[in-house]
């Protein structure tokens, strides 16, 4: 009785902006119910739904750079090589299918079949606006040349100087308006890249290779610490008693000889063992070697090392 008295309905229709306190109610049991349904599909939509997209010919992208020994990029002049010919055109159109189609797209619209794949959508090479470098030929071969990092655009550093401008001279068949270059522009890209006096580039192997190169090498330096320190540990002579006693942890002892031995230096040795005598296995005694202990005890690990070895 007392709740009815307290609400008068037909007092709340001639005044309905009183019903407007009640209207929390509907904003906690919406934030309620959705507040639910997160925590109930979180897994769902906390995931990335969208599938990446990997066209067809997917083995490229696990292609390793390949062997390659040093060669010389022979020098062009770049007067002869600024303006398209006929047969500059024709060796860009080849070059071009190689080395960018697969990006850029056959036609240059950079609808390439990987240009799904990239962060940065590839240059349309018929729209004139917002190319980095710019489009003149001065232009375009410090992109072919330096690359543009963050973008997926590569370096064509090892072309031939002439190729690259043959491919910059089909990619202008794509566009109109292209800018001329002045020859003061040609002449700072001669000064800039040297172009006239070639280049020599260094050899590289395949990314794979290298890796398992450093491997072996590492693995091969662990194993030696480990056969020298067992070994080490064998000796009953009077030295390498002596080595022992101012041991905190032998393979660290046998780590820094060989490296000091690489070296051939018996003065690195003490320097590097005298800095840190702990981080190198050694007790602070050490410290206290003299001359003729130093060179004892540095000949005797080499020594050991030879010795294992054999």
């Amino acid at each position: 009785m007392q709740l009815k008295d307290e609400i008068d309905f037909k007092e709340l229709l001639k005044n309905p902006v009183r019903l407007f306190g009640a209207s929390y109610l509907y904003f906690l049991l919406a934030g309620g119910f959705l507040g639910v349904y997160y925590i109930w599909n979180m897994n769902d939509v906390s995931r990335n739904g969208t599938p990446p997209v990997i066209p067809a010919d997917s083995t490229r992208f696990i292609e390793d750079i390949p062997m390659a020994l040093g060669v010389r990029i022979p020098p062009v002049d770049v007067k002869n090589v600024a303006s398209p010919t006929k047969e500059l055109v024709e060796k860009g159109a080849v070059l071009f299918k190689a080395n960018c189609a697969s990006c850029h797209g056959e036609n240059g619209m950079g609808d390439g079949a990987t240009a799904a794949t990239l962060a940065v959508k590839p240059r349309n090479f018929h729209d004139a606006a917002g190319w980095k470098n710019g489009r003149k030929v001065s232009e375009m071969y410090k992109t072919l040349q330096e690359g543009l990092p963050a973008t997926g655009m590569p370096s064509f550093n090892y072309l031939s100087a002439e190729d690259r401008f043959a491919m910059i001279h089909y990619v202008h068949t794509f566009g109109t308006d292209i800018p001329k270059d002045t020859p003061e522009d040609l002449a700072n890209l001669e000064k800039t890249y040297s172009l006239s006096k070639g280049v020599q580039l260094a050899p590289h192997i395949p990314v794979k290779l290298a890796m398992e190169k450093l491997e072996k090498e590492s693995r091969s330096e662990v194993n030696a610490v480990n056969e020298q320190t067992s070994f080490l540990e064998k000796q009953q002579d009077a030295t390498a008693k002596f080595i022992k006693a101012l041991a905190v942890d032998e393979k660290k002892i046998v780590t820094t000889a060989l490296n000091a031995a690489a070296k051939k230096s018996l003065n690195d040795f003490i320097k590097i063992v005298s800095a840190d005598p702990f981080t190198n296995g050694f007790k602070p005694e050490v410290l206290r070697l003299n001359t003729d202990e130093w060179n004892t005890v540095y000949n005797y690990l080499i020594k050991l090392s030879h010795s294992n070895k054999s």
